[in-house]
């Protein structure tokens, strides 16, 4: 019997969520482009304790669209400490550990972009995007490009009815561990997404 891509996504949620080495991140930005910065990161362990959660003081202002979206303000990370003093820290958490990520290919851009831009190493982890692991789960497929389309994190919270509280770092980190658990088959989807 050939395995669906649905069947191998469940196969894939079963093994993280079974890996006690595993680590959920997400991070806040100050923006989508080449010169984004992070204010605010969370990384959490496969039981879901919250490891790091902090927020980070970028070089440049925070755009007001970018403080709409996470409700991060300027005042907010005037005091907290800038990506080097963070740096470490993310490193001794992410070295040797599978690390997922909803929209992994974005925050592992701006983890490297920040990383350039202060002199720093790349921070060396195995990436996994549960954001396309849910678009095969799904099945939806993109009416242009052909693929599985990709649905924002609210998205695939709702159609597990995980509750998203805010859009933070934190927040977004424990919806995408709930969310690859719900895969895995501890609960049930209630979307239509999931026809």
């Amino acid at each position: 019997m050939v395995e669906t891509d649905r069947q191998a996504v469940v196969r894939w949620a079963a093994s993280v969520t079974a890996d006690s080495t595993v680590r959920y991140l997400d991070t806040e930005t100050t923006g989508l482009g080449d010169d984004a910065e992070i204010v605010e990161i969370a990384i959490l362990d496969g039981q879901g304790t919250v490891l790091l959660e902090t927020l980070i003081r970028p070089n440049r202002r925070i755009p007001p669209d970018a403080t709409a979206l996470h409700t991060i303000t300027n005042a907010m990370v005037r005091d907290a400490p800038g990506w080097p003093e963070v740096y470490f820290e993310t490193i001794r958490l992410l070295a040797g550990h599978p690390c997922i990520v909803y929209n992994a290919d974005f925050d592992r851009r701006i983890l490297d972009q920040v990383n350039r831009e202060h002199g720093l190493e790349p921070l060396r982890a195995t990436w996994h995007c549960a954001m396309k692991q849910y678009a095969a789960f799904a099945g939806v497929r993109h009416p242009r490009y052909g693929g599985y389309r990709w649905h924002k994190l609210e998205q695939a919270a709702a159609a597990f009815s995980i509750p998203l509280a805010a859009h933070r770092a934190r927040a977004d980190a424990e919806a995408c561990r709930a969310l690859v658990r719900a895969m895995a088959g501890v609960s049930r989807p209630s979307h239509s997404l999931l026809r």
